[in-house]
């Protein structure tokens, strides 16, 4: 407690003096401790002034220090033998403090009392120790002879303690440092057993850092594969969702082009291909003049009664049967097909695409017509066709619809009007321009309305022979 309070107070109050008066007047303080009899706290502060002098690299202090604990530990009558070995070993490194910095007398009395300890067993030895008149020998020499005789010292104060003991004294030391003995082996092997427990500890630790780092490669390597199968799986939900838009694009482009081709048919079965193209690219479609062209105009006998004595499902159905019959027969020779009304049916040969053999192949195709009806059809028509100029083109803006104009279209009307049932009827102008495979028989003239006289000829093919 008291050398508690005494640190306490040096330490708070001397950085308050200059250097020198402080560590003098606690040297002074210690010494007088040490007069009064205080030991123990005289060696609690020179404790404290060697460690003073230690963190200040006051080697002068130091040495003071040392010397003075030296003193508490071998004037304490109550010091073991340990302690007073201790002061001993405190006087021999304040000898050497002393030497360092220069204090020849306080080594001279370092040794001296050094000397007092040892006795005459070490006379021998005392002469060696440095003095005044021996300073500035071999520092060397004065290093050995000191620790020699501080050697000596604490041999005489081990054997004053060994003749101070009884026999009975000399058997319980003997068996107080055999169990020593014992406890220091005890303590060795538990040493030993803690050394043992700290390589297996460490032995557990470094198997438990493996584990833990095994443990996080393979948590790593498991989040890196769920990664890749979560990549992979979006990969492939992409890819599917690319293949499945990709077949429905397909899909929708398949339909626009049916759609496409069905409204290109549609509008090619209204409109020659030519003028369907232009009116695509365009929007409208110019009429043209055609300089050689041939009328066909066709029309079914007593149709009225026909119509009057059949259903109308039954009648369409007729028509329909005909006119398909009509158009495939027309398609073939190159005709362009123009309208039907009612049960009239009108179509034109070099018309929109200019054809020197027009009137040829409309003679042919309405031939063939004739022939239809007379070996299957359900209805007698009258043929007229004529030859000459027409204009042709699309009118209006909404349900287009291809047709031609012009005198040769309504000549062509007249003549099948006076045409006589069964038969092909044909104008002076389409007669001059078959060649000798026809036959053209003039049957008589006729009057047109709003046109005038006309020639008419009945035409039939020559066969081969």
């Amino acid at each position: 407690m008291y050398r508690l309070a005494y640190l306490f107070l040096f330490v708070v109050l001397a950085p308050a003096l200059p250097a020198q008066t402080r560590y003098d007047g606690q040297i002074a303080a210690i010494e007088r401790m040490l007069q009064q009899g205080k030991y123990a706290t005289a060696g609690a502060q020179s404790e404290a002034l060697i460690q003073e002098g230690q963190q200040q690299q006051l080697p002068k202090v130091e040495a003071y220090g040392n010397y003075l604990r030296g003193r508490a530990l071998l004037e304490n009558p109550s010091s073991t033998a340990n302690q007073r070995i201790a002061g001993v070993r405190a006087l021999r490194i304040a000898s050497a403090g002393f030497s360092e910095v220069g204090l020849t007398a306080a080594a001279d009395s370092v040794a001296a009392r050094l000397r007092q300890i040892a006795g005459a067993d070490s006379l021998g030895v005392v002469s060696e120790l440095p003095t005044l008149r021996s300073f500035g020998r071999p520092r060397r020499q004065n290093e050995e002879a000191l620790d020699q005789t501080a050697l000596g010292a604490i041999v005489a104060l081990q054997n004053q303690e060994i003749e101070a003991l009884t026999d009975t004294q000399l058997r319980q030391l003997l068996r107080i440092q055999q169990q020593d003995m014992s406890i220091d082996s005890f303590r060795f092997q538990a040493l030993n057993d803690s050394f043992a427990l700290m390589q297996q500890d460490m032995l557990l630790e470094e198997q438990r850092a493996l584990t833990q780092e095994e443990r996080q490669r393979r948590n790593f390597f498991i989040v890196l594969a769920l990664g890749v199968l979560v990549a992979l799986a979006l990969l492939y939900l992409r890819y599917r969702s690319s293949q499945r838009f990709q077949a429905l694009l397909r899909e929708k482009n398949r339909r626009i082009q049916e759609e496409q081709k069905r409204s290109n048919d549609l509008l090619l079965n209204i409109l020659p291909h030519s003028v369907a193209k232009e009116l695509k690219d365009s929007g409208k479609a110019r009429a043209r003049r055609f300089a050689g062209a041939t009328v066909f105009f066709s029309d079914f006998v007593a149709f009225s009664e026909i119509a009057a004595r059949t259903e109308p499902e039954e009648l369409v159905r007729m028509l329909d049967d005909t006119f398909r019959a009509f158009d495939e027969i027309t398609e073939r020779h190159g005709l362009e097909k123009i309208k039907t009304i009612g049960d009239a049916y009108m179509c034109v040969c070099g018309v929109p695409e200019p054809d020197p053999d027009h009137a040829v192949k409309t003679v042919r195709a309405a031939l063939e017509i004739q022939r239809y009806l007379e070996r299957e059809g359900e209805f007698t028509a009258r043929i007229g066709i004529h030859s000459g100029e027409v204009v042709a083109g699309v009118v209006g803006q909404k349900k287009f619809a291809y047709d031609i104009w012009g005198d040769t279209v309504n000549q062509a009307a007249r003549l099948e009007a006076a045409g006589a049932p069964g038969e092909v009827t044909i104008s002076q102008a389409t007669c001059n321009l078959l060649g000798e495979h026809f036959f053209c028989e003039h049957i008589g003239t006729f009057e047109a309305k709003n046109i005038g006289v006309m020639d008419r000829y009945r035409v039939h093919e020559k066969q081969l022979v």
